[in-house]
């Protein structure tokens, strides 16, 4: 959106329609797998890449129906602040600090404001549909 690249080249994942023939675990050892790695402090990316890497697991979605953040939700294991959202707010803490030491970065600085402009559209989105509340402040977290 903010760069001058232009296609769709890259890689893609494949699609499945039904369970793979590969995958031995079942359905709840998939799902604790999931819970396990949220309790010992894991993201949802992250653990979906540790399913695909350790368990050739391709997609939660193909086998059990759901995704990630759904079953995390229904077990009670999901965060107040989305994992997506929650890595934006990182990344600028990271650019805002580096600017505090080099405030000469005119071009670190222009990333700064474009990672705020996708987290200001993301709490907009989240608050539309009722994700985040309508309360929900983005100082609490800056």
């Amino acid at each position: 959106m903010h760069t001058r690249k232009k296609g769709k080249a890259g890689s893609h994942r494949n699609k499945y329609t039904e369970k793979p023939s590969w995958v031995k675990m079942s359905e709840e050892e998939i799902t604790d797998v999931i819970v396990q790695s949220k309790r010992s402090g894991s993201t949802s990316s992250e653990i979906g890449i540790k399913l695909r890497d350790q368990f050739a697991v391709p997609s939660t979605k193909v086998i059990l129906g759901k995704k990630i953040g759904k079953i995390l939700k229904e077990k009670g294991e999901s965060t107040e602040i989305p994992d997506d959202l929650n890595s934006l707010i990182k990344k600028y803490k990271r650019a805002s600090a580096h600017i505090q030491l080099n405030p000469r970065d005119k071009s670190n600085e222009r990333g700064a404001s474009l990672i705020m402009a996708k987290i200001l559209r993301l709490v907009k989105y989240y608050k539309s549909n009722s994700i985040l509340p309508e309360r929900w402040n983005l100082d609490k977290v800056l």
